[in-house]
């Protein structure tokens, strides 16, 4: 009895070791960068991936081989991986050669997403979209729309605007354009806004929502600002965001604004919601674009998630869950 109860007491000093050393780095993240301490552990992870060094860096022979593997992924018919559990139901049908799945479809939907997925043009749609479209389903009941839509190198953006410019058409036909959110993140979200700045073109309706996290503004990634968030920044460089741009633009001047959004005209967008880290290369565009929009009158939200990395409302952190409740109650916005 007593050689257990010492074991227990043992045990019980281990967890309350390991519980004072989260609680010290805990203390040391909210001082240091004011974050949660699973924010900075977060983005120690994603520097120790290499991915930035490997990828986006100026190594050309690592980057034609990411290129090249790129080209042979994208160009296989893709699958949820089947170790990934959703608990919303997923449908999936092909259109125009395009992919497009269903999450979260009752049949009785009040509202629906558009969901563009992250990955420079080049990379797809990892397991941490999924979780995050599941998520946003659980909490608003909206069905979440996610097209596969076409990537470089193999394909361009005008291949890709004018297949999703009939899906966002198909369902306005089926919601009406004042229960549609169209989001994206990253790469998704610059391709979300694009496409949105482009509607009238085609004479079609704004979606009551636009969400935009973390989005790539401007391929040419030359805001002088940029500099002063490079080092910050685990994930994301300038060099490597501009290479994978020209891929997407297929030879086209990359500040059209389908390439480049920042440069597009903002004053028919309605309830724009953006949000931004304070620790990624996009933060200075984004901020710059988030006052284009106060400026033409647009009605606009900037949230800024102070010391997060790109893509953080996508991230296993708990200031991802606030960001998350704030998009989900831009999906249930009601519309005039």
């Amino acid at each position: 009895m007593k050689k257990t109860t010492k074991n227990v007491l043992s045990a019980m000093g281990a967890i309350a070791g390991v519980a004072a050393a989260a609680g010290g780095f805990e203390l040391w993240s909210r001082t240091k960068y004011g974050r949660s301490g699973a924010a900075t552990a977060a983005e120690g992870a994603i520097r120790a991936t290499g991915f930035r060094n490997v990828v986006l860096g100026r190594d050309l022979g690592r980057y034609d081989d990411f290129v090249e593997k790129s080209r042979v992924q994208n160009e296989q018919e893709y699958h949820i991986p089947s170790w990934l559990h959703l608990r919303s139901l997923v449908f999936e049908e092909t259109s125009d050669g395009m992919k497009i799945y269903h999450v979260g479809t009752t049949g009785k939907n009040e509202h629906a997403v558009l969901y563009l997925h992250g990955g420079g043009y080049v990379c797809q749609i990892t397991p941490a979209h999924w979780h995050f479209i599941d998520r946003l389903c659980q909490d608003t009941g909206a069905e979440v729309v996610v097209p596969i839509y076409p990537l470089a190198p193999e394909h361009d953006y005008d291949e890709a605007y004018t297949l999703l410019t009939s899906l966002y058409g198909e369902l306005c036909r089926r919601y009406g354009a004042d229960a549609i959110t169209l989001m994206g993140d990253s790469a998704g979200g610059a391709l979300a806004l694009g496409l949105a700045e482009a509607l009238p073109q085609n004479n079609m309706e704004q979606p009551a929502n636009l969400v935009l996290i973390s989005p790539e503004l401007d391929l040419s990634m030359r805001n002088p600002k940029i500099a002063d968030y490079f080092d910050k920044d685990p994930m994301l460089a300038p060099w490597g965001v501009a290479q994978m741009g020209d891929l997407w633009a297929d030879g086209d001047e990359v500040s059209n604004f389908r390439l480049s959004p920042k440069n597009g005209d903002v004053s028919q967008l309605r309830n724009v919601l953006l949000l931004a880290g304070t620790r990624e290369i996009y933060y200075p565009d984004c901020a710059e674009f988030a006052q284009k929009l106060v400026t033409a009158g647009v009605s606009s939200d900037l949230v800024i998630g102070k010391g997060m990395n790109h893509n953080w409302p996508l991230l296993p952190i708990p200031e991802a869950r606030k960001a998350r409740r704030r998009i989900a109650e831009c999906v249930l916005r009601k519309v005039n």
